[in-house]
């Protein structure tokens, strides 16, 4: 029998076509990712995930790309996380020859306005359809970067404080209605500051107490933000809702008012020589190994003529040399930004990092100053 060179080529192509299914189920590396919920934070998706809640900063440098601040984290967000096997990828079906090709969907300019786009430098950037244009410079400090940090204070903490009563909510088990600890969105009862009325939308920053620290002050340890859902009565307390938390949130916490000031400069600090000198005395959280985005305490304050935004050099000095051997170089340690500065102390964030070891003790001076 007869078979024309047409018909086995359109054979062996049937073929070919035909095994395609079988190679493109290959199992493919795929990060493992997490969609953040209502509720989610850094902290506790490190915990859960890496079985440490100190090592979120691994999962903030996977995500810098959707991740402006990583105190603030938002539903839907899909996040990359470090780690994970290899999944099988979902591979497109081949196209049998002859079918039909239904032609891929453009979408126009203008359904990506609010798509992410990566700023070159230290200005913001909006996409608009067929420019790049410059909006505006980024602010030198961020809000919730200033929110978070800790600070220190005078003995005590500060006056005229208000406090978190106890919870909004009622349960359906009568145990679980007496709550003392409280998680974002939670509803709770306040007694606001002295001599604030907590008007409604009104926000407040919860604190607990840190450790004194010799010769300088009371360091204060922000836990959440609340804000005020119906407003205070003369003999009824005012109703919020925690709408972050940086920290556990318990019933004894304390309030005080909100203060963002110097937060929206985009002014940049200028390198100096030879600042004032100082030391770390105190670092949250005692980790084992502090990085980037660790606060730090330092030994000076306001009234050194330190500002938010200064910067500081943490080092470790170097050492001369007699006649026989060389001195060694002094040695940069890390790079940290003033968050906080008060009359009783200055708190800094790590924002970059040479060597591993901080700790407290360690030499710092200021190395750029706010114009």
């Amino acid at each position: 029998m007869r078979i024309s060179l047409r018909c086995f080529l359109s054979a062996a192509a049937t073929a070919v076509v035909a095994a395609a299914p079988l190679s493109a189920q290959e199992p493919t590396v795929q990060p493992p990712t997490h969609t953040v919920v209502r509720g989610d934070n850094l902290w506790d998706l490190s915990n859960t995930y890496l079985g440490n809640p100190f090592l979120w900063p691994e999962i903030y440098r996977l995500n810098r790309d959707i991740i402006e601040d990583p105190h603030w984290i938002y539903p839907g967000e899909i996040l990359r996380l470090p780690g994970g096997e290899e999944v099988v990828a979902e591979v497109p079906r081949p196209v049998t020859p002859g079918e039909p090709v239904e032609p891929q969907r453009i979408e126009p300019a203008e359904q990506n306005v609010f798509a992410k786009v990566q700023p070159p430098s230290d200005t913001m950037a909006v996409f608009v359809p067929g420019a790049m244009v410059e909006a505006q410079r980024r602010p030198t400090v961020r809000a919730g970067e200033v929110l978070a940090a800790p600070f220190v204070d005078r003995e005590g903490g500060p006056r005229g404080f208000g406090r978190i009563l106890k919870s909004g909510d009622i349960a359906g088990i009568a145990q679980a209605s007496d709550r003392f600890r409280f998680q974002a969105f939670d509803r709770i009862f306040i007694a606001p500051p002295v001599g604030q009325v907590a008007a409604e939308g009104e926000r407040y920053l919860a604190y607990r107490l840190g450790p004194m620290l010799e010769d300088q002050g009371q360091i204060v340890i922000p836990t959440a933000i609340v804000e005020v859902t119906r407003a205070a009565r003369s003999d009824v307390a005012a109703t919020a809702k925690v709408v972050r938390a940086f920290n556990e949130v318990s019933a004894s916490d304390r309030l005080i008012p909100i203060d963002t000031a110097g937060v929206g400069t985009t002014d940049r600090p200028m390198q100096i020589e030879d600042g004032p000198a100082t030391e770390i005395k105190w670092i949250y959280g005692e980790p084992v190994l502090p990085n980037v985005q660790s606060f730090v305490v330092f030994g000076v304050s306001s009234r050194n003529g330190v500002r938010m935004g200064d910067e500081f050099l943490i080092y470790q000095p170097g050492t001369r040399g007699d006649r026989d051997e060389l001195g060694d170089p002094e040695i940069r340690i890390a790079r940290a930004q003033v968050v906080r500065a008060t009359p009783f102390g200055v708190t800094a964030v790590i924002i970059g990092q040479e060597q591993p070891a901080i700790k407290e003790g360690m030499n710092a001076r200021v190395s750029a100053r706010m114009p």
